[in-house]
């Protein structure tokens, strides 16, 4: 029977749990640590303590005994961005698996802040990192390798090497310029985030591709990059629309210059596809309710997140693994966002 008398009015304490099961604080400390020799009835015993009395075992102390936080530590862009978000959950679902907790950090795209998180992480000791690397260099990890297992996400590092999980960027870029392209546009506008991203780069090569296999060259005031934010991308179709030369399509390439691109759009009371097309590298959770439904290809963030996360824990059973590059395939959703560009229409686009 649990003697609930013998525990103190403050949180309950290891010494509550033995006083409450009538054992000592080496059989209690023996049943939290799973290490055996305890009789099956009074490991019971133990457990109905714990649970009458709501004793929380001490992770702190438990981490110094065994050398192990149970944490890995998450560094993502923005996680207000659904693609993200999916990434992180993901990775949740498999440290879980594993009983370990994730902390998550935002970087905001900025190199400063991911430096700073990183350092944050190793004073907590994740025993773990899985990082979208910001624009620019991640050569300050160089002392960390060796001595906590990195996994890098969605991007490649700057000046360093590294395990990385990511998708055929280039690929999808290629599939949506073809796609165009096939549609009779020839005017197409890129709309597009920092340059120096590897993602950025990828999906620019694909566009070009595509572009070259048709004929065509890039058209520079038809190319806006460096956006991070909806904004960003709103202002840029703002500005490519005020030109005398105005584009018949427009390739977004991520969901957040797909959204900026659509309400500036909508604001200047063009419609999509009829006054101009409309296509996405990415899809979000609204692309096929709001009208017209987008075009778009769509990543495995979930999927990049659990292959991202089964690396790691890889990595952290065995540091001698070597270096890989997990590449995702993406997938080309055909919707209404796109149609076969009229000839009237052309013509008057190009006036």
């Amino acid at each position: 029977m649990i003697n609930k008398n013998a525990v103190s009015k403050n949180l309950p304490t290891i010494k509550d749990v033995a006083a409450a099961a009538g054992v000592s604080l080496k059989t209690v400390s023996r049943v939290i640590n799973d290490e055996g020799h305890v009789r099956e009835q009074t490991r019971e015993k133990v457990l109905a303590a714990i649970k009458a009395i709501g004793y929380q075992p001490n992770a702190i102390a438990r981490s110094l005994r065994v050398r192990k936080t149970y944490t890995i530590g998450v560094i993502i862009a923005d996680v207000t961005n659904s693609f993200f978000s999916m990434i992180v959950r993901g990775i949740e679902d498999v440290a879980a698996s594993q009983n370990y907790s994730v902390i998550i950090a935002n970087s905001d795209e900025s190199l400063e802040k991911e430096r700073n998180y990183v350092r944050v992480f190793a004073e907590k000791q994740v025993e773990g990192m899985i990082i979208v690397p910001a624009s620019g260099s991640q050569k300050y990890l160089e002392g960390m390798v060796g001595h906590i297992p990195l996994i890098f996400v969605d991007r490649c590092p700057g000046e360093i090497k590294g395990p990385v999980v990511k998708v055929e960027n280039e690929k999808g870029a290629y599939e949506l310029t073809s796609h165009l392209l096939k549609h009779g546009y020839e005017e197409i506008a890129f709309i597009g985030c920092q340059p120096n991203l590897t993602t950025a780069i990828e999906r620019f090569a694909g566009f070009k591709k595509a572009l070259n296999e048709y004929g065509l060259k890039i058209k520079p005031h038809l190319v806006k990059t460096g956006n991070k934010t909806m904004h960003d991308a709103y202002r840029a179709i703002e500005e490519m629309f005020k030109q005398p030369r105005r584009p018949q399509a427009i390739l977004a390439t991520n969901n957040f210059m797909l959204i900026g691109a659509l309400r500036a759009l909508n604001h200047m009371g063009m419609e999509v596809p009829r006054d101009v097309a409309l296509v996405g590298f990415d899809d979000f959770e609204m692309a096929d309710v709001c009208r017209p439904y987008l075009t778009v290809v769509t990543q495995p963030a979930y999927a990049m997140g659990r292959e991202a996360a089964s690396a790691l824990f890889k990595r952290m059973n065995n540091p001698e693994i070597e270096d890989e590059e997990i590449v995702l395939p993406v997938e080309l959703v055909i919707r209404e966002s796109c149609g076969c560009i009229n000839h009237s229409a052309k013509i008057a686009l190009q006036a």
